[in-house]
Order: structure tokens, then sequence, then C-alpha cells
């Protein structure tokens, strides 16, 4: 009887342990999925803001002068690159697993935009990133 029991008992532990590495599986993959949402959200973001300003400088004309940050990684983990495409008219943030592309309106631009601080002006019709 006690030799049945602890085989009861042993095969009872074997179902549980395999039950947690399921369900540690299952929250480690839902956790990186929601990981690649949030720093694929902020390069979003990030794209989305420099669009917003040289569009701003390009409306507003001669004189426009504005400073913002970006992030120095997206959600604090992921490196990324962002460039002003002006054959594409398009603003690009590229970061490992994913790319943006917004519309800017067509301008001459000098210089490029940086992770964090940046000051954008619109001289003569050429904005200006520096």
């Amino acid at each position: 009887m006690r030799a049945q029991t602890s085989l009861e008992f042993l095969s009872l532990l074997g179902v549980l342990l395999i039950m947690l590495v399921f369900f540690s599986l299952v929250s480690y993959q839902r956790s990186m999925e929601l990981n690649r949402a949030a720093v694929s959200a902020a390069g979003w973001r990030a794209c989305e803001l420099v669009s917003l300003e040289v569009n701003s400088a390009s409306s507003v004309g001669e004189g426009y002068e504005h400073s913002f940050n970006l992030p120095m990684k997206l959600d604090g983990t992921q490196d990324y690159s962002l460039e002003i495409s002006a054959s594409e008219r398009a603003v690009r943030a590229n970061w490992s697993g994913g790319q943006c592309l917004m519309p800017v309106i067509p301008s001459d631009y000098s210089g490029a935009p940086a992770q964090g601080y940046n000051r954008v002006r619109n001289v003569g019709g050429v904005i200006v990133f520096g």
C-alpha cells in the first residue's frame, strides 16, 4: 500500500512539473510578444515625432525653430536608426525586427535627427537638424 501511494505521489509531482514547464514557456513567449509590441510602438512614435517636426518646419516656413527629444533606445532596450529620405519623401526608422515609414512634406534637408536632443529649424526653406 505504501509503495502504491509513493508511486501515485511521484506521478502527481511529474504531472505538476510538466504543467509548470508548459505554463512557464507560454508565459515567456507572451512576454516576448509584448516586448516586441512595445518596441514597435516606440519606433512608430519616434518616426511620427520626426515626421511631425519636419512637416511643421516646412509648413510654418522661414524662422521656424523647435527642440525635441528622441529616446536613446526604443522602449529602453532596442537600438534604432532614423533617416529622412528625400527620394521617398519620408522619415524612416529602422530597428531589429521592424521599420516605420512616415510621409513628410517635400523639402531640402541638412543634417539628420539623432537619438537624444534635437533642434529643427527652417532656414531659407531648408530644414536643418542640429
